[in-house]
């Protein structure tokens, strides 16, 4: 039965189920169910200005998420829109890296209080690595992360469900299977058993992966319970990795760290510094980072890649647009800083 909401959307609901067919969205069959039917679908935009989304339909909304997180001043905001277009003019090739990628990297570092930086496509890609790094750091398996925390959809994090006895991260999902969960343990977000179990498995968990202001949850900051997991993860070789991916840049340039005063070995970030700009960063303290490149080496001495790395790759891990969106990002918000 069509609403009066649905019908006010018709034209965004006409390419939904034209192209269902062929255009597989989980947006468009999210939270189905029969009595909500005809409004499921995704609003189709065609502009986009300051807090503003129009529809086809020329419907006017204000957009509550901002790009889902990643527009912090507004869509279409036009400083950073003016350095795109500068950098299209410029070149958006891939494959040589842009000679933004290098700045970037040495600006994060500068305000985020880490030694090094990567740049990967997408939140979710970030996670990734970061926890590969951690296991390829400290050679160990296990990684630990929270009930309430939202990491992406990364498969080894896709659970809200443990073992109630053994901690271990249970399958729910369909194509995320028991073995690929069994090397992560899920546990309560601020509990001193969490601790406690941290400190019981410390031979093999490789890192502790934290949302310290969980997105699901922003009311919890647990700053007692973070200190002392960066004081257990710091005697136990292990990684302390926040991800800020949502609260990256938000609170202020040095993030959650800044924050809650607590230095991470690995943190990760998204969406705001990009402007609207597909990319994730990792960042952090060079023991971890070196893994994906061996480490800092210089010409014409004797010196070499003496860190044995893992392996990350990504054709458009370093897209000049994103670059330098990113950098005009950071320049914003270090002039309103000031």
């Amino acid at each position: 039965m069509q609403t009066e909401l649905s019908i006010k959307n018709k034209n965004s609901k006409k390419p939904t189920q034209n192209f269902r067919k062929c255009f597989a969205l989980n947006r468009n069959a999210a939270g189905f169910t029969t009595s909500t039917k005809e409004l499921i679908y995704t609003l189709v935009s065609h502009k986009t200005e300051e807090p503003y989304v129009y529809d086809i339909d020329g419907n006017e909304y204000i957009d509550l998420t901002m790009g889902f997180g990643s527009i912090l001043f507004g869509h279409n905001y036009s400083p950073l829109r003016n350095s795109i277009e500068e950098q299209l003019n410029t070149s958006w090739s891939v494959g040589p890296i842009s000679p933004l990628a290098g700045q970037l990297a040495e600006k994060i570092c500068q305000v985020t209080n880490t030694e090094r930086a990567a740049f990967f496509n997408s939140g979710t890609e970030a996670i990734m690595v970061a926890l590969r790094i951690a296991k390829a750091a400290t050679n160990k398996t296990k990684i630990v992360f929270f009930k309430g925390s939202y990491h992406g959809t990364f498969d080894v994090l896709l659970t809200l469900k443990n073992h109630p006895m053994t901690n271990v991260a249970q399958e729910i999902i369909p194509g995320v299977t028991q073995s690929i969960l069994n090397e992560s343990y899920l546990l309560e977000y601020g509990s001193n058993e969490a601790l406690a179990f941290i400190k019981e498995h410390k031979e093999e968990i490789a890192g502790v992966l934290v949302e310290p202001v969980q997105s699901r949850n922003p009311s919890l900051q647990p700053q007692v319970f973070l200190k002392e997991l960066r004081a257990i993860t710091a005697a136990n070789e292990m990684a302390l990795i926040f991800d800020e991916v949502i609260t990256g840049f938000r609170i202020e340039m040095g993030g959650c760290q800044k924050y809650f005063d607590i230095e991470a070995d690995i943190v990760t970030y998204g969406k705001v510094i990009g402007g609207g700009m597909p990319i994730g960063i990792v960042a952090g303290k060079s023991k971890y980072m070196d893994t994906i490149d061996g480490g800092f080496w210089n010409y014409e001495d004797e010196s070499y890649p003496s860190v044995k790395s893992t392996f990350v790759a990504g054709t458009f891990c370093h897209h000049p647009l994103a670059m330098a969106a990113s950098l005009k990002v950071l320049e914003i918000l270090s002039e309103s800083k000031g």
